[in-house]
């Protein structure tokens, strides 16, 4: 569960809302939360171009994303010629470790090119990462029973190392046949091979801290995995009122082959080995393939109307295969809890969107209407799973300009968050031998309403109320079983368990202090609260548990960019995060300060230069509870957070300003999540 509850914690969050979709050049980012994370981390910023976001999406977008959409836009140019960007740069981290400093290094390359000749557009972009890293987590745990606590408690201490390298490849081409007609084709790849290596060591003590017995286990992973794309666009344009159609073709295949090896040994207080040592040993493959295809229509009507429809239909298909050896005495033997199990999931989609300009206001009503059907077929034990529903997701959005100055707009939708495909897989994922992962083939969506009312100064500064109501949250939680010899196994599952009421005020507002100093503030505060109820199992009987979790929190974030002489740039970041309650884990105070210096107009203009300082007094500690029905954890994170690097960035040829059109994988391809 160690790891599961590091993903948790890094879950992207919006407004203190979880269930956001990130896009790439709006398209999904293959990843799970924590390698996402690491890709964004890593990411060059010579390949960026914007950051799109969408609290509250139109009903021309899947309804799915509970927080809403962030789109990341990476350059493309469309100018005659040829352009391009080269990126070179590494990061060096360090992670202090029994007394002695680890260093890790993040070393990338960036090239973007792009040639625009007569009607032929022709543009790439690669990227390579190279990453290591190093972590620490703690985690004690306290069970209860009829309220009292029972006669052991669980303190873990695993020391993380990894490294891994990340290749993706994009490849386009656009043709513009006339001045109405526009194809297009991308070709997006993406490569993977990771090689965690954990080592978690586990003590059980009395209620006195007296240490009875000992556990330690060693994983060794070798994750590889893979995903390719390929998107065929089309835009007719009829003419210059506006009217146009589009239409986009997709296909995405994703492969994942999990090697692990799980070694364990038993020893009593004393370090005194108990038994001999137990060995697991896992062979989990994985295959994903999705089709789509999506067409938009848009139709500028009389009076200042304007009339947006589409369609959309996608089909998933997956398939997983699980087999573990258990090796005891020099024997191995199947594990009882092997597996293979199907998933086929379409989803047909219609919208539209109606909208007028009138005066000072500006009118925006749509509705999309969203048909699922799936099928889980388990073979280990023969079952099957399906499931039909149709829903309807209405939106809509009222602006009004009271003058030059100000600006309200009043915006509300429905939304939904699908289960990701592995948090469908029944399949045992073993952590440790006392510990696994578990998916839940009943789990179904969860539906969000959010209602916005937002004020804008000047187009500058923004002030927003938000009040959301999600309903049959998505949530992770452990579960306890007892094993052969009456140890307590954990096991992390999700469910539908809990309603979540969200309501929160955020301003952003950048404040130009001085011609050479521009300061960026963002706020928000939030109140997070959890109902619902939660089943346990005592004495071999049911029990009932109510939860009412509450909690309000703020965060803030400040940038400062001081604009120098002779083209320097001095940049100063922070963030902190008060306590925040993100599902059942309560997360202590958080907080980072950054630094960064670069220095434009090298080589005749086309070289920047750049150093940075990522968290050097690493504040960014990761503390946090869990108390819910049974169970009561605590939990302290440390990993390589404190990171020293440099950016060498050339330019050459002309400048880039477009971007990728979107294709039609948004929602499907955000549910894979890759990490085991």
């Amino acid at each position: 569960i160690i790891k599961e509850v590091f993903t948790t914690i890094l879950l992207i969050s919006l407004k203190g809302k979880q269930g956001v979709i990130v896009m790439m050049d709006g398209k999904p980012t293959y990843l799970s939360p924590s390698d996402l994370a690491n890709v964004l981390q890593n990411m060059p910023a010579a390949a960026l171009d914007q950051i799109e976001i969408m609290t509250n999406p139109s009903s021309k977008y899947d309804a799915s994303g509970n927080s809403g959409l962030i789109n990341i836009k990476t350059k493309k140019s469309k100018n005659q010629g040829s352009n391009g960007n080269l990126s070179v740069g590494n990061t060096t981290g360090f992670y202090d470790h029994n007394g002695a400093e680890d260093l890790t290094w993040k070393p990338s390359f960036t090239f973007n090119y792009n040639n625009r000749k007569n009607k032929v557009n022709l543009f790439t972009n690669f990227v390579y990462n190279h990453r290591e890293g190093r972590g620490g987590l703690e985690v004690t745990q306290r069970y209860y029973r009829d309220g009292k606590q029972i006669d052991s408690i669980n303190a873990v201490n695993t020391y993380f190392k990894f490294r891994n390298n990340n290749f993706t490849l994009k490849l386009g081409m656009d043709y513009y046949a006339d001045k109405k007609n526009v194809f297009g084709v991308v070709l997006n790849g993406f490569l993977f091979a990771g090689r965690p290596r954990p080592t978690t060591f586990t003590t059980f003590s009395d209620l006195q801290g007296n240490i009875f017995s000992r556990i330690d286990t060693k994983v060794y992973n070798e994750l590889n995995w893979s995903n390719f794309g390929v998107n065929f666009n089309y835009k007719h344009t009829f003419d210059s009122t506006g009217r146009e159609f589009t239409t986009d073709v997709d296909y995405a295949f994703y492969n994942n082959v999990s090697e692990q090896l799980l070694s364990t040994g038993f020893f009593n207080g004393n370090y005194q080995k108990t038994s001999d040592s137990l060995y697991l040993k896992g062979h989990l493959p994985s295959e994903i393939n999705i089709y789509s295809i999506k067409s938009d229509y848009v139709l500028p009507l009389k009076k200042g109307m304007r009339l947006e429809a589409g369609f959309k239909s996608s089909y998933v298909s997956t398939d997983n295969l699980v087999s573990y050896l258990r090796g005891f005495h020099n024997v191995w033997t199947p594990d009882s809890r092997n597996n293979h199990f199907i998933f086929d999931e379409n989803i047909n989609a219609a919208y539209v969107n109606l909208s007028k300009q009138v005066k000072k206001w500006s009118v925006q009503t749509g509705l999309r209407l969203e048909n699922t059907n799936s099928k889980g077929f388990q073979e280990a034990n023969n079952s099957t799973v399906e499931k039909h529903y149709t829903n309807l997701f209405p939106s809509a959005f009222v602006s009004y300009a009271a003058d030059k100055r100000n600006q309200f707009t009043l915006s509300f939708s429905r939304r939904v968050q699908r289960p990701n495909y592995q948090d469908l897989n029944p399949f045992t994922f073993f952590l440790d031998s006392l510990s696994y992962r578990q998916g839940n083939p009943y789990l179904g969506p969860q539906f969000a309403y959010n209602y916005e009312l937002a004020h804008t100064w000047k187009s500058k500064v923004t002030t927003t109320l938000n009040y959301t109501t999600t309903d049959h949250v998505i949530s992770q939680i452990i579960r306890q079983q007892k094993g052969n010899s009456n140890e307590i196994i954990s096991f992390l599952t999700v469910d539908n368990i809990a309603r979540l009421v969200n309501k929160g005020i955020a301003i952003s507002a950048p404040i130009p202090v001085a011609k050479w100093w521009n300061l960026t503030f963002s706020g928000n505060v939030y109140n997070n609260h959890y109902t619902g109820i939660f089943i346990t199992t005592e004495n071999n009987q049911p029990k009932v548990n109510d939860i009412n979790l509450k909690y309000t929190s703020f965060s803030v974030n400040i940038s400062n960019i001081f604009s120098l002489k002779k083209s320097w740039t001095i940049e100063v970041l922070g963030f902190y995060n008060y306590k925040a309650l993100q599902g059942f884990f309560l997360q202590e105070p958080i907080g980072q300060i950054s630094f960064g210096l670069s220095k434009n107009n090298l080589l005749k203009g086309k070289g920047t230069l750049k150093v940075n300082a990522r968290d050097p007094f690493k504040l960014q500690v990761f503390r946090g509870t869990t108390k819910y029905a049974n169970i009561d954890q605590t939990l302290v994170n440390r990993f390589d957070t404190q990171n020293f690097g440099f950016t060498f960035s050339y330019r050459f040829g002309k400048a880039q300003n477009a971007q990728r059109k979107r294709g039609s994988l948004q929602e499907e391809q955000n549910r894979v999540n890759v990490s085991q």
